[in-house]
């Protein structure tokens, strides 16, 4: 393995206290997306790349990446992310990314909230937060930025759906201010300046770890007071309840593993879902709306199969319902292939590895371009057509790019169709580690398109992405 050629990359970058980011300052100044379609064109699928003093291996090939991520946390390959990253979310989070069995006890926690029961309890507010919406977009006098409004609904989904609150709207307008410095802070160079974005996002992880975990003994204060009136003593009466999120259920399971609640842990937890869901969510169901005013043949299908539903289920939305609604899971999947909203996953390679015949020495951290290796390289996947500034418009907005590129690209059929049917998406990884939030992630999205299609018209105005 010693004799295949090295991961290939531009030499020359010298990493100094003035200029300590590397290469990132180039993918930030060009978007991501048009950064790495440069060096796939210069060097292949695999190159590397300076992110600050650490030198990333990235891999855009579609089968390369699956075969990696099929490994799972092992002893080839284990999760990684930057030390700035950990910066901000702290060494919890280090663990249970890094750590195969904490990974798996936490996933053995998370299972639960995940479960057909779950789901199905989650569906009286899941509408509720749709038909809201819906209402207010139809009253609106002006044209909806429906890409933004969908990062507005997918909060909602996350908070509601994921960790559910008790707050008023102001305090919801506050913590998703702070969730909106989290997340910039995340993805920023570890510039402890005060009044970076680094900075900003230390503070308002510390004020969200003070607030949720407020919220979290208030709510168990609750649970007890609620046991109590019911004469359970023992105060785990309510460990079998059915729960409306998600967080409600890792709370029953720390109950029922350690009959307590370690309230730092749950603040943690409460922060690590919100920002895993929210973040996919909202990029999801933005392209999704975005996306809908292009097509008015796909809505018309939307239109019609969720008529179809309504008069073999009734009104009400169900699980049943969403099952029987092919052609809105092939929308949502269609949008997910050119449009993924998680862009990368990070792995660091505990051996010598060979990868589309590179050789990459044990200990490379590894970015594995699931958003590109999709767009790029995979036969049923590929985007042939796209150029660099559609990439660009395709990270940023996704109804700027041209509607004939798309009608040439963008075909829901392709996953109802028994041969060559794409093999699947990397959105929500593959292998053991597959994304529990992939089920959650799909029950909201298949609602809201086939309802905003029902309700509304939709169209596009000169005002970029309002409809």
């Amino acid at each position: 393995m010693a004799l295949l050629p090295e991961v290939p990359g531009r030499g020359g970058v010298v990493i100094t206290p003035e200029q300590p980011i590397g290469e990132f300052a180039e993918l930030e100044e060009k978007g991501a997306a048009p950064f790495l379609l440069q060096r796939y064109r210069e060097f292949g699928p695999v190159f590397s790349w300076m992110l600050g003093p650490t030198q990333m291996t990235t891999v855009v090939d579609y089968e390369a990446i699956k075969s990696l991520l099929q490994l799972g946390d092992s002893k080839v390959i284990v999760g990684w992310n930057p030390e700035a990253f950990y910066a901000m979310l702290g060494e919890r989070t280090r663990k249970s990314l890094e750590d195969p069995a904490t990974r798996l006890s936490n996933r053995r926690m998370l299972q639960p909230g995940f479960t057909k029961e779950a789901l199905a309890g989650y569906m009286d507010k899941l509408v509720k937060i749709c038909l809201l919406q819906l209402d207010a977009w139809a009253a609106a006098e002006g044209p909806v930025d429906l890409a933004a409004q969908g990062k507005d609904l997918s909060f909602e989904f996350s908070t509601q759906l994921l960790v559910d609150f008790d707050i008023t709207p102001e305090q919801k307008h506050q913590l998703r201010d702070k969730f909106d410095a989290l997340f910039q802070g995340i993805f920023s160079p570890p510039d402890p300046t005060p009044g970076s974005r680094f900075s900003k996002g230390i503070e308002a992880r510390g004020q969200l770890l003070q607030d949720i975990e407020q919220l979290v003994r208030a709510r168990e204060a609750r649970e007890k007071h609620s046991s109590s009136g019911n004469g359970d003593s023992s105060g785990n009466g309510h460990a079998a309840a059915v729960r409306k999120n998600v967080f409600d259920y890792t709370l029953d399971q720390q109950r029922q593993e350690h009959n307590s609640i370690d309230f730092a842990e749950a603040a943690a937890s409460g922060i690590g879902l919100i920002i895993a869901g929210n973040d996919t969510s909202g990029l999801g169901v933005s392209a999704l709306l975005a996306t809908l005013p292009l097509f008015p043949e796909v809505m018309e299908k939307l239109r019609q199969e969720q008529q179809q539903v309504m008069q073999r289920h009734g009104e009400a939305m169900t699980l049943a319902a969403l099952d029987a609604m092919p052609y809105a899971d092939a929308v949502i999947r269609e949008t997910l292939r050119v449009a993924p909203p998680s862009a990368a996953v990070f792995r660091r390679a505990l051996v010598d590895l060979e990868v589309c015949g590179k050789f990459v020495p044990a200990g490379s951290p590894l970015m594995l371009s699931s958003f590109m290796g999709q767009v790029l390289t995979d036969p049923h996947l590929n985007l042939s057509d796209l150029s660099p500034d559609d990439f660009e418009a395709l990270e940023q907005h996704w109804g700027a790019i041209q509607a004939d590129t798309l009608r040439a690209e963008f075909k829901p059929e392709r996953w109802l169709q028994q041969e060559g049917k794409p093999s699947g998406l990397l959105t929500f990884s593959v292998g053991p580690h597959v994304c529990l939030g992939m089920s959650l992630f799909f029950t909201p999205h298949t609602h809201v398109g086939p309802h905003v299609c029902l309700g509304m018209s939709l169209f596009f105005t000169e005002a970029k992405g309002s409809a």
